[in-house]
């Protein structure tokens, strides 16, 4: 299901820093790991208010910029997302905290004119040495069937297609 060749290396990179824990520790990530795929990375950290998970933006990539112009280090992800995609969007983010294993998910939106654009989107729960889920990275794909800009699409979405 994942055709981006970047967000399969980070599963495997997830997987290898996992070993035998039940989440790998963010300390163990190589900022050269990251290298090629900065400009698709979104970095959260996960934290509760009153009970309710939070979700603060603590670096993201230019991709996510050019999405969602909102979107800035120390925002909320809960206050930038889109409304037309902000309950799906949040839930996929909420079943990685539960089950505390990585979250692909692909949505399908199309422009004003028409054309369709995938959003696929890699979820992968992090640590800081304790059992919680305390930063999530995402790594972010577009594929568009034709030659326009994922960018440009995806601003002008409507919202999720069936």
């Amino acid at each position: 299901m994942i055709r981006c060749v970047q967000q399969l290396g980070m599963v495997k990179l997830w997987e290898r820093l996992k070993g035998t824990a039940d989440l790998p520790d963010v300390a163990s990530v190589d900022g050269g790991d990251l290298d090629r795929l900065r400009e698709k990375l979104m970095v959260l950290d996960v934290s509760r208010k009153d009970g309710e998970p939070q979700f603060l933006v603590a670096f993201h990539g230019s991709d996510y910029k050019r999405i969602n112009s909102g979107i800035g280090v120390g925002s909320l992800l809960q206050d930038v997302m889109p409304a037309a995609v902000r309950d799906s969007g949040l839930r996929s983010y909420l079943q990685v905290l539960d089950q505390r294993l990585p979250g692909f998910a692909v949505m399908r939106v199309k422009s004003e004119a028409g054309e369709a654009l995938s959003y696929e989107r890699l979820l992968l729960p992090f640590t800081r040495g304790g059992q919680e889920v305390e930063q999530i990275y995402c790594v972010l794909t577009l594929f568009v069937e034709d030659n326009s800009s994922p960018f440009d699409i995806v601003r002008t979405a409507s919202g999720p297609q069936s």
